[in-house]
């Protein structure tokens, strides 16, 4: 028992000196956690960090305009190019292989000229057939007329003889001997004349018809210049296939020219007419306006559709001693409004929220919404109808 309480003690003294160790390693912790900060800190003890400043919300300045009076035109711009009055796309009339073209581009050529053909095969001697088989028929039916018109004027000379044989009988039986001669001439005459070629002539129109067809076939082979002119392009090469109608070659007449806008708007459309006056400014010659006129427009052009196929604005100029090419490219501006001595500011003194327009009126130190009525807009400016007055001072966006 003595030996055990022995023991119970020197692990009561073992247990003390441990919590002891523990809370001598916990001080040492502490105090070097102490020395770390204060050395961190410098030599000034207790100095206090310097707070980030907090950045000020900059106030943006809008520009101003004043409500003035001024002058404000309307124009509607529109890019064009200059082209042959007289221009037309020539296309085979039907689809196969190309097998020669006859022209280049920038060649003159006349009118009915060869420009290209198709492989024919064996359409060129089915032609020929035909036709020889047209000129036999001909051949026989003029041959048939021949002998009708022969035996008209056999049977004539027939009648006259019979008739003079009756002038020149003497007795009663002569004289009805005579009459029956002429009587069988008049019947003679008149069945020569009921002779026809009706077996021949159908043959001819038979033949007709048939060379008409093939030839018909052979020409749609065979492309030809529609007027005078030059060749401005050329589309396809030899072995090409093409699709009938499709453009081949392209002919001009450069001798009028125009000035073509194309891709052109309904509501646009709808602004235009015909005889309306246009200012031309051509890419070469910028600092050199040109009036012009607006000679043709598109069919339907009132309708207020952009379903139209043919979107081109047709319009007339004198170049004057301008050196002008075709495919130069050119301006077409159309005054549309000129109102002069009205109330203007430019489109950014306005503002428009849900189809709502106005303007934000600066009256000393404050600001107001004034809604406005707006006209004719151009040049940089919009016409103020209503809402503002002159002199008032707006606040843009």
């Amino acid at each position: 028992m003595e030996g055990d309480h022995q023991q119970m003690d020197m692990a009561t003294r073992d247990s003390t000196q441990c919590g002891r160790g523990t809370q001598a390693l916990r001080a040492g912790l502490a105090a070097l956690v102490a020395g770390a900060v204060l050395a961190a800190c410098g030599t000034g003890q207790g100095a206090q960090p310097t707070p980030t400043p907090i950045p000020q919300a900059r106030t943006i300045e809008r520009p101003t305009y004043k409500v003035a009076r001024g002058d404000i035109v309307e124009e509607l711009r529109l890019s064009g190019r200059v082209a042959a009055v007289r221009q037309e796309d020539v296309g085979f009339t039907k689809a196969g292989r190309v097998a020669r073209i006859h022209v280049r581009q920038g060649q003159k050529v006349k009118k009915g000229q060869l420009l290209a053909e198709l492989e024919q095969g064996e359409l060129a001697n089915n032609l020929a057939q035909a036709r020889a088989a047209l000129e036999q028929a001909k051949l026989e039916l003029n041959r048939g007329e021949a002998s009708q018109r022969f035996a008209v004027q056999r049977a004539q000379l027939d009648l006259e003889e019979a008739q003079a044989k009756l002038r020149q009988a003497t007795t009663e039986d002569e004289r009805v001997l005579a009459r029956i001669g002429v009587r069988r001439a008049q019947v003679g005459l008149q069945e020569a004349q009921l002779i026809t070629n009706e077996e021949a002539e159908a043959r001819v129109a038979q033949a007709q018809l048939e060379y008409n067809r093939l030839n018909a076939q052979a020409q749609a082979g065979r492309l030809l210049a529609p007027f005078a002119g030059e060749v401005s392009a050329v589309a396809v090469e030899p072995g090409a296939s093409v699709e009938e109608y499709a453009p081949v070659v392209t002919i001009v007449d450069p001798s009028e020219r125009e000035v073509r806008v194309e891709n052109v708007t309904g509501s646009e459309l709808q602004r235009l007419g015909v005889n309306q006056r246009v200012t031309l400014l051509f890419n070469r010659y910028e600092e050199t306006p040109i009036q012009g006129v607006i000679k043709r427009l598109p069919q339907g052009a009132t309708s207020g559709t952009d379903l139209n196929p043919d979107s081109t604005v047709h319009i007339s100029y004198d170049p004057g001693k301008l050196d002008l090419d075709i495919g130069d490219l050119a301006q077409a501006i159309v005054t549309l409004q000129r109102k002069e001595n009205v109330l203007v500011l430019p489109p950014a003194a306005l503002r428009t929220f849900q189809g709502r327009q106005f303007a934000v009126v600066q009256e000393g130190n404050r600001q107001r919404r004034v809604d406005i009525e707006v006209g004719i807009t151009g040049a940089g400016k919009v016409e103020i109808k209503s809402g503002l007055e002159e002199g008032q001072v707006v606040v843009g966006q």
